[in-house]
């Protein structure tokens, strides 16, 4: 595994579209957990929302050339899921960390 200088230092190198994909992780679902998957139409109207000229696509090649390169995992033919490579790669663009607990409380107990 790359060290963590590496992996940031490579994430400079990266043409926009790749960090735009890697970056939109965190943007999407700031309490994602580690591996969590974004769809590839997701990601698009991601973009689109936020003034990015990324096309469904450009999308789907560039996360089938991040999967070839180990950063993600393709799922089902539409999902792309961070691997933990690409995890280290999101926070090093980002410096944003998957959430490791769940915020969400439990419901209470019912009485009936």
């Amino acid at each position: 595994m790359p060290t963590v200088n590496e992996v940031a230092a490579y994430g400079q190198q990266l043409p926009p579209i790749y960090r735009d994909i890697m970056s939109a992780f965190p943007a999407i679902e700031p309490r994602r957990k580690a591996g969590y998957g974004l769809a590839f139409q997701t990601l698009t109207m991601h973009f689109i929302n936020t003034g990015r000229r990324w096309i469904f696509g450009d999308v789907q090649e560039a996360c089938r050339r991040l999967a070839e390169s180990g950063f993600i995992e393709i799922r089902d033919g539409i999902f792309a899921h961070p691997t933990e490579l690409g995890e280290q790669l999101i926070t090093a663009l980002t410096g944003a960390q998957p959430a490791s607990i769940e915020d969400i409380p439990l419901l209470p107990v019912h009485t009936w």
